[in-house]
């Protein structure tokens, strides 16, 4: 199974409203899960960095969830309500069911948004906007609809959008894929992903932590490191990854890969079976490939890499490339979805078509050949990332924004 092949984490690390009064804006974020990946993650950094004298935040969060810890650590008052996530269902029994859950969920949210004079929703992700939809209605207060996936909503989208006063898009791709679902660009706003470059050793540092991650891996100092960081979902395409790792080391047999991935969630228990048969069909054993889950040392491992390798197709984002730019990593990457806005190819990375396998592996070689490209990639994209993708400036932004839908700026 995945996840037999397992390290502990190592030592380190409508209108606006008009009850908007002075003082800062009083914003409530809902998150459907509570699971700390990409967006919750994005969420919780957003939370840290956002300016406490112009915004007081405040979140719902299904209780009992990693979120909630990482929002204690940001000292945000948590209100936990039994928010879930939605899914297509044309079964009437599901729907049915989703249907109760949004109404048990929206009741809840209606409660905190009256009981702390909340100016501002905040929907983190698609689910968390049917709830806001309901609660904006009824409450009358602005909703702002964080658009962080590249779903297809068909008229949901158009509906959720209709319901928001703004729809922020976290790159160029989902500002896309909105507007092909019909949602009118006047709602549009596109504020990108940032990351906390605070939390990133600086460059004078990295060799002592590769050295020491790479002890703790067991990964000889000398040998070529691959690594693919994603959840396990099938558009992350994890075994492409994995075939590019055997095709490197059928030139390379001392090279290695690392995959590290969330938590399976029980309706993606085939795609595990799926990766399961992949490595053992490729041969690939442990003293090949590490499999890792829910990491909270990803800074150390990305550290102790020579690639970082993404497969993904679709990516809203790609959280995970612009950490691995941040610490000095060059990227091999499918050119799909918003990735072509973080990596640039021949600078910062390589970008390969989607599917192939045998291009991941080709540009993998090609940087494994030549470490002095390699070395002046990784260089490039941390200060790409630093110009680009720092989320001081995602919070600067979104500040702006709650406060014109609270009718604190310019409309």
């Amino acid at each position: 199974m995945l996840g037999t092949r397992q390290k502990k984490d190592s030592p380190t690390q409508p209108e606006a409203c008009s009850t908007a009064g002075p003082g800062p804006v009083k914003v409530l974020f809902l998150s459907a899960t509570g699971q700390a990946g990409g967006a919750e993650r994005s969420l919780y950094e957003l939370l840290c960095a956002l300016p406490k004298d112009r915004i007081e935040a405040r979140v719902c969060v299904p209780p009992e969830e990693p979120l909630v810890q990482l929002c204690a650590q940001a000292e945000v008052p948590v209100h936990p309500v039994p928010l879930r996530r939605f899914w297509r269902t044309l079964s009437p029994f599901l729907l049915a069911g989703q249907v109760r859950a949004l109404y048990r969920a929206s009741r809840a949210v209606k409660h905190v948004v009256e009981d702390q004079r909340i100016d501002v929703l905040h929907a983190n992700t698609d689910s968390a906007a049917l709830v806001a939809w309901e609660v904006g209605r009824e409450t009358q207060r602005p909703v702002v609809w964080h658009c962080r996936d590249m779903r297809p909503l068909g008229p949901l989208a158009r509906l959720l959008a209709r319901s928001s006063m703004r729809v922020v898009a976290i790159s160029k791709a989902v500002e896309n894929h909105l507007l092909d679902q019909g949602v009118a660009p006047a709602l549009i706003r596109r504020v990108e992903n940032g990351i906390d470059l605070t939390r990133f050793p600086p460059p004078d540092q990295r060799a002592r932590l590769r050295a020491r991650t790479r002890a703790y891996l067991g990964v000889k100092p000398s040998a070529p490191l691959l690594m693919d960081i994603g959840a396990w979902v099938p558009w992350k395409r994890h075994e492409l990854f994995l075939e590019a790792l055997a095709l490197v080391r059928a030139k390379h047999p001392d090279a290695c890969g690392v995959l590290v991935g969330s938590d399976l969630f029980q309706e993606n228990r085939s795609y595990a079976d799926f990766l399961e048969a992949r490595i053992d069909a490729l041969r690939l054993d442990s003293s090949a490939l590490l499999v890792l889950q829910q990491r909270q040392d990803v800074l150390d491992l990305l550290a102790s890499a020579d690639i970082l390798v993404s497969p993904s197709e679709k990516e809203p984002f790609g959280r995970v490339l612009a950490e691995a730019g941040a610490a000095g990593l060059p990227v091999v990457s499918s050119n799909s979805g918003g990735k072509a806005e973080i990596v640039q190819e021949g600078e910062t990375g390589r970008l390969v078509p989607p599917g192939d396998a045998m291009a991941l592996a080709a540009a993998c070689l090609d940087l494994l050949e030549d470490p002095e490209k390699r070395v002046r990639m990784g260089a490039n994209a941390t200060v790409r990332v630093a110009e680009l993708f720092d989320v001081r400036r995602t919070a600067n932004e979104l500040t702006a924004l709650f406060e014109e839908v609270a009718g604190r700026g310019e409309k």
